[in-house]
């Protein structure tokens, strides 16, 4: 879909007080539905989903096959489809449970009210769900919009309203919306009524910024753009009522498309499984294959037998279908039940992320927020961060520390930032001796007109200059009202009262220099849809504002043309110090003074804007103003004029200063980017700010270190760029493959540019980004933020584990883009939060989120993936090992409803609670020991070694489970198939329970009750199946459980073979933890105080007799 071009689809006009035309529109009903389910839905598309994985549709298979009319299951017709269809139901409870609020979540919104003007002059009160394209609704204060509205008039001054976008974006400051000029006055019910004319606008999309419309009449057309729009979502604030007319309703509203889910994430390990399931498979197949040659070579040998008469007259279709009785009989190798197991521990793994206090943010009250559980793994296997830095490194709260104006720079004092890079002899300015005398006199009471708290400026030559009609006062007096004029801010409180009012700005600088603005005499005190009102050292200034240039992202600044009190018409502009450097007029001699005191500002990592102006004519204005008015009506790619239009006007502008502000340092950011790098993570800081500023922050945060080697890329020219790539990868080619802990790569986004374009100069790069410990990337705009992520993510091989962490709008590509994305619920609202797979308050509970939950949550999965496989191999092994005992027959030595009960019963409760419970190590241990985190990158819990590892304990196991009771009761003669199965099956589900608990570090009272019932459930289970005949069709099982319990030799043989199966398990245990240690081993016994009693153990043996009568005469 085309940005900006409007296309003639439903939605994409709206007539007004004509609702037959508008029904002719066909546009989606105001019905907002976020379940996954309806009633008539939820079976077909719950199965589907469901059978889009192999191993339901193997099941699925099987179940065919052995309910089929053939009659070639060993086993009951429904030993498979049981189980299977108690997984499947399991799901469905899981799904509906979830889908049951999304259900009342949607009643509660559809069955809202609100007041519609119909074309007769009524009003109407209607459900939303009842509202639809072209009706014209009346929204009161501090109330929702219905729907996607044109504002066509408000109780406000001059049609404006004030508009609270949070619900949408996050974003806690109002907003001004305007109603449409030439329908501002149509203010009661019967005007609104007698409204002509259609509304033509772009087809629906997902961009909440941008609107591209127009007012068709019969005077002309009107444009309509982001300014006039209301969006469903936000809601109403500081104004009594507006009316607006719907343009999109339902699923074509922005929030409903902005609510449509992103690019699908796939855990690697989800990956691997679904390749392992083919492998097993294979194997299946080979066993099964093995077994038919069996029979068929036992049928041949034993066709003269005269007590097995039908084998003589068995076909060799029948041996042949033989090969369909032993897939049946042996169809458990595939784990019924790991999916289901997997979502439901990973949903509490979700909930104990949600839950963990160690990552609650108690200032602004924000819980850490887990948006997908299928990636909760990947957590604990992360190579890369990618991390913005303001907002997310940096608290996003802004502090005014200096400015830079007619030669002289205002404000004392450095940064921590600074002190740093003082001591490592960065040149962050030595004061004048001017500055010098001036900073013994410091006191923000004298240096502010209005004292702020929120200020701590103390410079008080600024404000006594202009009082004192000193020779740069006008300039100064130029600065404030750049800083007062051109902004986006809405005041909030006592508009007299400068010790009342509130600045609610877009974004945390515009609010910082209005406040010092405010500060030194220039107070902001009213907005309206044509003027802005200051009061300039307590004399009240009026400037009609005649266009505004907006921010964005690619501008890098905003203007606004305005008329002065004085009649002049000037155009303010303030910027980011590259983009406006290009544009001022040439041959001004501050340039100079004023570059070389922004590189200082950086050193200090103080964020710089340089702040211009430029005087009109009326002509000239008058000229420009009509392409910028052909700009706001276009109706294809009016951003693309707008801009275009703002940039004939922004240039040869006079320099009236600079402003420097501190964002500082988030509490626990160096700690947590030190502890992570020696968690073996590689960091790479992507930012659009200045190269010092950007460089000085990586200090301040310990992402770069002083014994650190930093080697730049940040040329003008191509040829420059490729030099210096080549000339770092020539300096260091000793090191080419290797991963360092001392080199560092400092590049900016023009670099980055040139290098993009070339795709063996991309790859060079990522040769010698490979090799740096970290990299920082400057300048750089948000698609390049997503190109530097996907450059590793598919350029590294073997491909690593991505993750990146933003907190603004700019940083959803790259959050998109990586293999896990982190959202920072900050000053910048919630776009990057709502992109991400996971949230969370602050940079520093990364750390936890990465050491804690997911190398636990790697570990838990790893585990439960492997312990599945490996209950399968050792149990349908056994029935394997008793069809050579039984030529071949494809019998079942086990009841058909106790194998039934093996994945739903017995095994499935403690691997469950295992997923989300089980943790090796401490919390506290495992932040203080990063180098834990690295068996995870390495994959070193789940690979092809650990898994045949689990398959061969599971053979061996299964050998041991058959061959012992085999022999104990055949030496014996008593050797009654029920008593033999239920013995085996029996020391099974010891086993089987035991190996789980031997694997757990952290046992708890949870985990011993879910162990012991799962084992109490096989007794239970037993009873109940003998008990149920003749009731139920058991008869196989009739009176077996008490028969097997009561022979002589059940229970010796049970505990021998059980005792023999656990002494494998844990001599391997006591043998890999003696001559095999890793340090998790090690902390462990720490985290248990083993190594205190051997210490107080020594103690007491080292003692003298003498020494320890002493003790006990001391007691």
């Amino acid at each position: 879909m085309n940005g900006n071009k409007v296309m003639p689809n439903a939605g994409s006009v709206s007539v007004c007080n004509s609702p037959l035309e508008n029904a002719e529109r066909k546009a989606p009903a105001n019905t907002i539905v976020t379940a996954k389910y309806t009633p008539i839905t939820f079976l077909p598309l719950n199965l589907y989903m469901q059978f889009s994985r192999l191993a339901n549709v193997y099941f699925l298979i099987i179940s065919v096959i052995q309910t089929g009319p053939f009659d070639l299951s060993p086993t009951s017709r429904f030993s498979t489809s049981g189980p299977f269809a108690a997984i499947l139901a399991l799901n469905m409870i899981r799904e509906i449970w979830e889908d049951q609020a999304r259900h009342k979540a949607d009643d509660d919104v559809n069955n809202r009210k609100v007041e519609v003007v119909r074309d007769t002059g009524a009003v109407e009160t209607i459900r939303w769900a009842d509202l639809k394209l072209g009706d014209v609704a009346k929204v009161l204060c501090n109330s929702e919009f219905p729907a996607d509205l044109v504002c066509l008039a408000s109780s406000g001054d001059q049609g404006m309203c004030y508009i609270d976008t949070c619900n949408l974006d996050g974003e806690t400051n109002l907003k001004i919306r305007n109603s449409l000029e030439v329908t501002k006055e149509l203010v009661t019910p019967q005007q609104i009524s007698g409204l002509q004319g259609k509304f033509e606008y772009e087809a629906p999309n997902p961009r909440l910024y941008t609107f591209t419309g127009k007012l068709a009449m019969r005077d002309g057309d009107f444009p309509v753009d982001n300014e006039n729009i209301l969006l469903r979502g936000a809601t109403l604030r500081n104004t009594e009522w507006i009316y607006g007319q719907v343009i999109y309703t339902g699923a074509q509203t922005k929030i409903m498309m902005n609510s449509q889910k992103g690019r699908q994430k796939r855990s690697n390990i989800e990956d691997t499984v679904n390749v392992l399931l083919f492998g097993i498979l294979f194997f299946e197949f080979t066993v099964v294959s093995i077994a038919t040659v069996g029979m068929a070579l036992w049928v041949e040998d034993s066709r003269d037998a005269w007590y097995i008469p039908y084998v003589k007259s068995q076909t060799s279709t029948e041996t042949g279908l033989g090969w369909l009785t032993f897939l049946i009989l042996l169809n458990n190798y595939v784990p019924i039940s790991l999916y289901i197991s997997l979502e439901i521990s990973k949903s509490m793994q979700g909930k104990l992320i949600d839950w963990d206090m160690g990552m609650y943010h108690e200032e602004t009250d924000t819980a850490a927020l887990t948006r997908t559980t299928n990636l909760n793994e990947e957590l604990g296997q992360i190579q890369y961060i990618f991390s913005d830095k303001t907002g997310t490194l940096t608290q996003n709260v802004m502090e005014f520390r200096k400015c830079f104006v007619a030669g002289t720079s205002y404000g004392f004092g450095t940064t921590e930032i600074g002190e740093a890079a003082a001591k490592r002899g960065a040149d962050v300015g030595a004061p004048d001796p001017e500055a010098i005398e001036a900073e013994k006199a410091a006191d923000p009471d004298k240096a502010q007109f209005y004292r702020d708290p929120q200020i701590n400026f103390d410079d008080g030559r600024l404000l006594q200059r202009v009082k004192d009609g000193h020779a740069d006062a006008e300039q100064i007096r130029d600065m404030m009202r750049v800083l007062s004029v051109s902004h986006t801010v809405v005041p909030e409180g006592d508009l007299a009262d400068p010790f009342k009012i509130e600045y609610k700005a877009e974004s945390p600088d515009e609010g910082a220099l209005t406040l010092f603005a405010k500060s030194m005499g220039w107070f902001f005190c009213g907005k309206t849809s044509t003027h802005t009102t200051i009061k300039a050292l307590g004399q009240e200034e009026k400037y009609e504002v005649l266009n505004i240039n907006k921010f964005n992202s690619s501008r890098k600044r905003m203007s606004t043309v305005c008329r002065t009190p004085e009649g002049k018409i000037v155009l303010y502009v303030k910027g980011a110090d590259n983009v406006m450097c290009e544009r001022l007029a040439p041959g001004q001699a501050i340039m100079d003074p004023m570059l070389e005191q922004l590189g200082k500002y950086a050193t200090e990592g103080l964020r710089t804007l340089v702040l211009g102006k430029k005087e009109l004519t009326e002509e000239e204005w008058a000229a420009w103003d009509k392409v910028h008015k052909a700009a706001t009506t276009a109706l294809e790619d009016r951003d693309g004029a707008l801009e275009r239009a703002a940039e004939e006007i922004e240039k040869d502008m006079i320099v009236v200063g600079a402003t420097a502000i501190e964002d500082k340092l988030q509490v626990g950011v160096p700690d947590a980017i030190a502890t992570l790098a020696k968690a073996g993570v590689k960091i790479w800081v992507l930012t659009g700010d200045k190269q010092e500023t950007a460089e000085n922050i990586g200090f301040a945060c310990q992402l770069l270190r002083d014994d650190m080697t930093l080697e730049y890329v940040n040329g003008e020219t191509a040829d420059e760029v490729q030099g210096q790539l080549k000339a770092c990868l020539s300096k260091h080619q000793d090191l080419w493959g290797l991963e360092t802990e001392h080199l560092a790569l400092i590049i900016t986004g023009k670099a980055l540019l040139t290098l993009m374009e070339d795709a063996t100069m991309t790859a060079d790069l990522l040769k010698f980004a490979r090799m740096c410990k970290a990299v920082i990337a400057c300048r750089v705009s948000p698609d390049q933020k997503r190109q530097i992520v996907t450059m590793v993510r598919l350029g590294v091989k073997p491909q690593p584990m991505t993750l990146s962490i933003g907190d603004g709008a700019n940083d959803v590509p790259m959050i998109m883009e990586a293999h896990v994305g982190v959202g920072i619920s900050g000053n910048e609202g919630m776009q990057a939060v709502r992109s991400a797979d996971y949230a969370i308050a602050q940079f520093r509970f990364l750390k936890r989120l990465m050491l804690v939950h997911g190398r636990n949550n790697y570990r838990r999965v790893s585990v439960m993936i492997l312990y599945s496989l490996y209950k399968q191999v050792f149990m349908v092994t056994t029935l394997f090992f008793f069809n050579i005992y039984s030529g071949w027959s494809g019998t079942a030595v086990y009841s058909s409803w106790i194998l039934s009960a093996y994945n739903v019963l017995y095994s499935f409760f403690p691997i469950v609670f295992f997923g989300f419970l089980e943790q090796d190590v401490s919390s506290k241990t495992a932040m203080e020991n990063p180098q834990l985190y690295i068996p995870g990158q390495k994959k070193l819990n789940f690979n092809f070694t650990m898994l045949f590892v689990w398959m061969l304990n599971g053979f061996v196991h299964s050998v041991i489970a058959f061959f012992i009771p085999a022999r104990a009761f055949g030496s014996e003669g008593t050797d009654e198939l029920g008593t033999f199965g239920t013995c085996m099956m029996n020391a099974v589900v010891l086993t089987i329970n035991l190996r789980l608990v031997l694997e757990e570090n952290h046992i708890s009272k949870l985990s011993h009750f879910v162990v012991a019932a799962s084992i109490f459930l096989f007794f239970a289970w037993a009873l109940i199946l003998q008990s149920l005949w003749p009731t139920l069709s058991f008869e196989d099982y009739s009176g077996v459980a008490i028969n097997a319990w009561g022979n002589p030799l059940y229970w010796p043989v049970l505990v021998l073979t059980f005792v023999a199966m656990t002494t494998v398990d844990v001599c391997f245990f006591y043998a890999h933890r003696m001559y095999f240690p890793n340090p998790t081993y090690v902390l462990q016994e720490q985290d248990r105080g083993y190594h205190k009693r051997i210490e107080g153990h020594m103690v007491m043996t080292d003692a003298s007799p003498h020494d320890m009568e002493a003790d006990n005469g001391g007691g």
